[in-house]
């Protein structure tokens, strides 16, 4: 089996390391990628002459998805919306501006995103996905497996799993894995909250998306012991609904409208 300079070497080599940080397409964009992932693509270069035009072929094609995200549906959805809700009242008026602010967000971030992976590929380094169609996602678990995908993945890895390892070897919930699952949780989103700012809609907003991972998996539990699980056609497309509603409730919290009134 043949090795990689990872697995060859203890310590990471100085130059992969100031490259990983100062790598211009994701330096900006919080954990996009991992260094172990980026160093196994450094060990790919150079590139052959067709990958290379493979590369910014496909480069090219997300580079003009970043364009039409960020700086055409999400630049007329903060004109024609944001803009003309902000300083109105109103249940409706509230709605309406979460619904608008969520799908500014998705596409503010996700062509954000898309410009990072797309000159990722120029210099041959594949950046991860960081949104796979997270408004079809039927639960909170997996809406956050679709939606900042990097955030989510590196709170699993550092917070949820470290948390878990020691209350599991410490015995803090004397065995009860389901109680340590949810502190996890909410200790992992309450973090995730922390992370995008100290504000009190930042804090709550991760309270929040905490509370919702619980309680989805708890009436999961909860209807898969009683057997009252459906595979009527119906329940995706209910579930869809409902998890992008409370998402969106979410993202409301985030945006701060709540908070200024």
């Amino acid at each position: 089996m043949l090795l990689s300079r990872w697995d060859l070497e203890a310590t990471p080599r100085a130059a992969d390391v100031a490259s990983y940080l100062l790598f211009a397409p994701t330096i900006s964009a919080g954990p996009i990628d991992r260094f172990r992932h980026f160093t196994r693509a450094l060990d790919g270069l150079p590139r052959l002459r067709h990958d290379y035009l493979r590369d910014v072929e496909a480069g090219i094609h997300r580079i003009a998805q970043g364009l039409l995200y960020k700086f055409i549906l999400a630049n007329l959805i903060y004109r024609n919306a944001l803009l003309p809700l902000a300083p109105r009242t109103g249940a409706l008026v509230t709605a309406g501006y979460m619904y608008a602010y969520s799908l500014y967000l998705f596409f503010d971030f996700a062509g954000y995103s898309a410009f990072a992976i797309g000159v990722g590929r120029f210099f041959g380094i594949g950046v991860p996905e960081n949104f796979n169609a997270p408004f079809i996602s039927r639960s909170f678990g997996e809406m956050w497996n679709r939606w900042h995908i990097s955030l989510s993945w590196w709170l699993r890895d550092h917070v949820y799993m470290r948390f878990m390892l020691h209350a599991t070897r410490r015995r803090w919930f004397r065995g009860n894995r389901q109680r340590a699952h949810h502190v996890a949780l909410l200790l992992t989103m309450g973090l995730m909250g922390c992370w995008h700012g100290l504000e009190l809609p930042y804090v709550v907003y991760g309270l929040y998306q905490g509370v919702m991972l619980v309680a989805y998996d708890a009436i999961g539990r909860w209807t898969d012991r009683r057997g009252l699980v459906s595979e009527a056609r119906w329940v995706r497309p209910a579930m869809i609904v409902l998890t992008v509603n409370l998402f969106c409730v979410g993202l409301l919290i985030f945006s701060g409208r709540l908070f200024t009134r």
